[in-house]
C-alpha cells in the first residue's frame, strides 16, 4: 500500500485579518491548491513541540500561493532542501508588474518564472511570505508560532527559492491621498465609511484641519482607527447611527461591497449638510484586464481589486451613474482613474463597438454634491 503524503498547513494570522472575509477566503483557496498535491492536508495553529513527521506549509495571511509554485517548492524538498520559499511577484523583476490585476495575470507571471531557470536565484530574506518545510526543517522550528517562523526568529533554515507568490496590499493601512483634490478645502466635519486603521482619515485631518468620524465593520481594525480619528463607529454603514450632518463623506472601494447599495445612497443624503459633497472611488468592471480574462473564459475572484471576493455589484460608468441618479442625486461628476490602454485595442475589428476609455479605466472617482 502506498504511503499517503501529508501536509500540515499553518497560516500566520493577525487578529485583524482573521476577521476579514476576503482573506479567510484567500487562505481557503491556498488550502485547495495544497489539497491537489498532498493526499491529506491538516490545518494547524502552531508547530507541535515534538518531532514532526509531515511536510509543513506556513503561509502569510495575505499571500496567494498557487498549485504550480507549491509543486516547485515540493520538488526542492525532494531534491534535498529542508525549506523552500517562493519569490514575491513584486520582487520578481518581471516586466509589466503594474498591469497585473487578475488571477490569470498572476498565473502568467508564475508561468514565466517557472519556465525560466531558478538555479542561483538570490535568496528571499525574512520575513518570508511562505515556507514549505521538510520534516527535518519543521522539527527545527517545533513549538514556534507561524508568524515567528516566517519572521526568521527560529533556527536558521537557509531555504532555497522556488516558485512565485503574490502578497496583497495591507488595505487597512492605505492612505488615499488621491481623493484630496475632490474635497472642499473648507470642509470641517468629514465622515469616512470603511476607515480601516484611520490612515486616510488622519491624512485628511492633517491636510484640511478637519475632524474625521470613521465607520469600520472590522472591530479589531476599528480600535486602531479610534487612536487616530476624532470618532469611530463600529458596524455596518447601512445600519449604524453615525451622527452628522457632515460637510463631506468619503467612501473608497466600498460601494461595490454593499448588498444594499440603494439604502446606502439614501442614507448618504441624510449625512450631508446642504452644499456638502460625497467622494466615492468605485472599480470599473469594463477595464481591459477583466475583458481579457473573459475572452479567455476566466472570471476569478481575489481578495483585493477589480474582482474582489466580497463585491456584490460590478459597475461600468453608465450603470454607476444610473444607480446614483436613481437614488435622487442630480449634481454628480464621474471621473476616470486611467491606466495604460491595452496594446491590442487598435487591432480590434472595425465592426465591434469599442469604448476605449472604459478599457483603460480601472475605476472612477464619483463626486456627489448635495443641493
Amino acid at each position: 500500500m502506498a504511503v499517503k503524503s501529508r501536509l500540515a498547513l499553518a497560516v500566520a494570522w493577525t487578529p485583524e485579518f482573521r476577521e476579514a472575509p476576503e482573506f479567510r477566503w484567500l487562505q481557503a483557496w491556498v488550502r485547495v491548491q495544497a489539497e491537489s498535491l498532498w493526499d491529506e492536508v491538516e490545518l494547524v495553529e502552531d508547530l507541535p513541540p515534538g518531532e514532526i513527521a509531515s511536510e509543513t506549509l506556513i503561509v502569510g495571511e495575505r499571500c496567494l500561493l498557487g498549485r504550480r509554485s507549491l509543486a516547485a517548492m515540493r520538488q526542492s524538498l525532494a531534491e534535498g532542501a529542508i525549506a523552500a520559499v517562493p519569490r514575491r511577484l513584486a520582487e520578481s523583476g518581471l516586466p509589466g508588474l503594474d498591469r497585473i490585476r487578475t488571477l490569470r495575470g498572476i498565473e502568467l507571471a508564475e508561468n514565466a518564472v517557472l519556465s525560466s531557470t531558478t538555479r542561483g536565484m538570490a535568496p528571499v530574506s525574512a520575513p518570508h511570505p511562505a515556507l514549505l518545510l521538510a520534516p527535518e526543517g519543521a522539527s527545527r522550528q517545533r513549538g514556534g508560532s507561524p508568524a515567528s517562523i516566517l519572521a526568521g526568529e527560529g533556527p536558521s533554515l537557509n531555504p532555497v527559492t522556488a516558485g512565485l507568490c503574490h502578497e496583497f496590499i495591507d488595505y487597512y493601512g492605505e492612505v488615499r491621498e488621491d481623493i484630496l483634490p475632490y474635497l472642499d478645502a473648507e470642509c470641517r466635519e468629514v465622515l469616512e465609511i470603511g476607515c480601516g486603521r484611520g490612515a486616510t482619515g488622519a491624512f485628511l485631518q492633517d491636510r484640511l484641519g478637519c475632524r474625521v468620524t470613521g465607520v469600520e465593520l472590522n472591530p479589531v481594525v476599528a480600535r486602531s482607527a479610534a487612536e487616530r480619528l476624532h470618532r469611530v463607529v463600529v458596524g455596518d454603514a447601512v445600519v449604524v447611527d453615525v451622527g452628522g450632518p457632515f460637510d463631506a463623506v468619503v467612501a473608497c472601494e466600498l460601494f461595490e461591497h454593499l448588498a444594499e447599495g440603494e439604502v446606502f445612497l439614501h442614507r448618504l443624503r441624510s449625512w450631508l449638510r446642504p452644499g456638502g459633497r460625497a467622494v466615492l472611488s468605485v472599480p470599473n468592471v469594463g477595464h481591459h484586464a477583466v475583458v481579457e480574462d473573459l475572452l479567455a473564459g476566466r472570471w476569478d475572484y481575489l481578495p483585493v481589486g477589480l474582482l474582489c471576493f466580497t463585491h456584490y455589484r460590478f459597475f461600468t460608468r453608465q450603470s454607476l451613474e444610473e444607480t446614483i441618479r436613481a437614488a435622487g442625486f442630480t449634481d454628480i461628476e464621474i471621473l476616470p482613474q486611467r491606466t495604460e490602454p491595452p496594446s491590442w485595442i487598435d487591432d480590434l475589428p472595425g465592426e465591434l463597438e469599442v469604448d476605449a476609455e472604459s478599457l483603460s479605466t480601472q475605476g472612477f472617482y464619483v463626486v456627489i454634491r448635495n443641493p
